[in-house]
C-alpha cells in the first residue's frame, strides 16, 4: 500500500509502503529522521468521485443553462431550463435546479427542504429545570413542560440529531417530581402548621 506523507521535522514529501501493515517505520529521505508511522488503509484507498457533468462532444448535444460547455442531462421540472449532472438536484422525485431550489425556498412553494426544526424536546425540559429552581413558578412550567411533552411525543426530532424520545421523558419525570414536591410543601404548611 502506497501513501505519501510529509517528514513532521523537514517538512519533505517522500512516498512509503506500508506493505499490510498498520504500523511500521520509515527513514525521511531529507533529514534521515526514523519515522514511526501508523496508517489507516482509508488513506491509501482510491477516493470516488461525485456525479460528473459530461463535456459537450457533438455540437447537436444540449448544454446546461448554467455550465455552457456540460451536456445537459435533464430538464428542470421548475422552468424547463436544460441542465446538466452537477445542477440536477433530486428533490421528492422532482429534479430541479439550483435556481429554482432558490426561489421556491424564499417564495414557500417547497415544503420539503427543510434545514431547521423547533426542538420541543429541548424546550420541554428547560422549563421542566426552570420549575425546579423557581418554586412559585413551578405551578406554571412544570404543567407547561409535561403539556409540551405530550403535545410534541410525536413530532420530528432535530435535523441534526434525529429523533429522540430522552429529553421528553427526563422532562415529564423532573415536572412530575417538583409538582409531587412542592404539592407535599403545600400540604405540609397547610396541615401541619408551625407551632
Amino acid at each position: 500500500m502506497l501513501a505519501d506523507l510529509d517528514c513532521p521535522k523537514c517538512k519533505r514529501a517522500f512516498e512509503v509502503d506500508s506493505g499490510d501493515a498498520e504500523e511500521f517505520a520509515n527513514k525521511c529521505p531529507g533529514c534521515d529522521a526514523t519515522l514511526h508511522t501508523y496508517l489507516f488503509p482509508a488513506f491509501a484507498r482510491r477516493r470516488e468521485s461525485g456525479a460528473q457533468a459530461a463535456a459537450i462532444v457533438d455540437t447537436t448535444d444540449a448544454s446546461c443553462f448554467y455550465h455552457p460547455q456540460k451536456q445537459a442531462a435533464q430538464v428542470c421540472d421548475g422552468c424547463g431550463r436544460m441542465i446538466c449532472q452537477l445542477c440536477s438536484i433530486d428533490l421528492s422525485g422532482q429534479h430541479l435546479c439550483p435556481a429554482c431550489i432558490s426561489s421556491g425556498r424564499k417564495k414557500g412553494r417547497i415544503t420539503t427542504l427543510e434545514n431547521n426544526r423547533t426542538r420541543w424536546d429541548s424546550i420541554a425540559l428547560s422549563l421542566a429545570v426552570f420549575g425546579v429552581f423557581m418554586s412559585v413558578a413551578a405551578i406554571v412550567l412544570s404543567p407547561a413542560a409535561i403539556y409540551m411533552a405530550v403535545k410534541h411525543w410525536n413530532d420530528p426530532g432535530s435535523v441534526v440529531t434525529g429523533s429522540s424520545k430522552v429529553k421528553f421523558v427526563v422532562a415529564i419525570v423532573i415536572a412530575t417530581g417538583t409538582l409531587l414536591l412542592y404539592a407535599g410543601i403545600i400540604a405540609l404548611l397547610i396541615f401541619h402548621p408551625h407551632k
